[in-house]
């Protein structure tokens, strides 16, 4: 019976340290933040580099200029708030302060005519600067995509505010909003009207040079430094 015990004790043991190891062995060691050397590596590689990887035929197979022939370049004024709007409960005084509604109609609409009324400047392009274009676009890259130190890059998020006054529109055969990217310079920031749309790889410079090809075009409005 002594015997028995013993013989249940140390198997006991055994697989308490068997248990132990295991769980020693599968742990993972924590993991440190990347360092200021990691990341100076890092935004060297988001830095934008001419790569000339697409001919001027290959450009426009991307969507959407593989699909839509007419683009324009527009600058836009940003609409005032709407007047202020006192909200009340009819059985009672005012229960809100005065709040100044945002709210207003989109100038940017898929399927709908442009309100050219809105706009400070507007360029259709030719198609020489649609090739200019689809070239900042999709030749400009980041210096390398490689994992360093299992770190990958990723595009800047911008800055907080959102004031969009230029954008990319390309019409349909009726003359309609098909597509569009708009885009806040200021911000760095865009908005894309589909999934679909193909932009390129937007490395550091990328919005900067936006903003000279549209000032190469006579676009004004939106794209100098002190319109932000």
């Amino acid at each position: 019976m002594h015997w028995t015990k013993l013989t249940f004790f140390f198997c006991l043991l055994c697989l308490t340290g068997f248990a132990q190891k295991k769980k020693q062995v599968t742990a993972l060691p924590p993991i440190a933040p990347p360092s200021k050397a990691d990341y100076a590596v890092l935004e060297k590689r988001m830095v934008c580099k001419y790569q000339n990887k697409y001919s001027p035929v290959e450009r426009l197979k991307f969507f959407p200029f593989s699909r839509y022939k007419k683009v324009m370049l527009i600058a836009f004024e940003l609409p005032e708030p709407r007047d202020e709007i006192v909200y009340t409960d009819t059985t009672k005084a005012p229960i809100n302060p005065s709040i100044k509604e945002e709210f207003h109609h989109a100038l940017l609409e898929k399927n709908q005519k442009l309100d050219l009324t809105r706009l400070k400047e507007k360029k259709i392009l030719s198609a020489l600067e649609v090739d200019k274009l689809t070239d900042v676009l999709y030749n400009f890259g980041y210096t390398s995509t490689k994992s360093y130190k299992g770190l990958l890059i990723a595009e800047s998020r911008g800055y907080s505010c959102y004031e969009p006054r230029n954008a990319i529109v390309f019409l349909d055969e009726d003359g309609l909003i098909a597509e569009y990217i708009e885009i806040c310079f200021a911000c760095h920031k865009r908005k894309e009207s589909s999934e679909k749309i193909k932009t390129g790889e937007f490395c550091d410079d990328k919005y900067e040079l936006i903003r000279k090809y549209f000032q190469a075009t006579g676009i004004k409005y939106g794209t100098r430094k002190n319109d932000g």
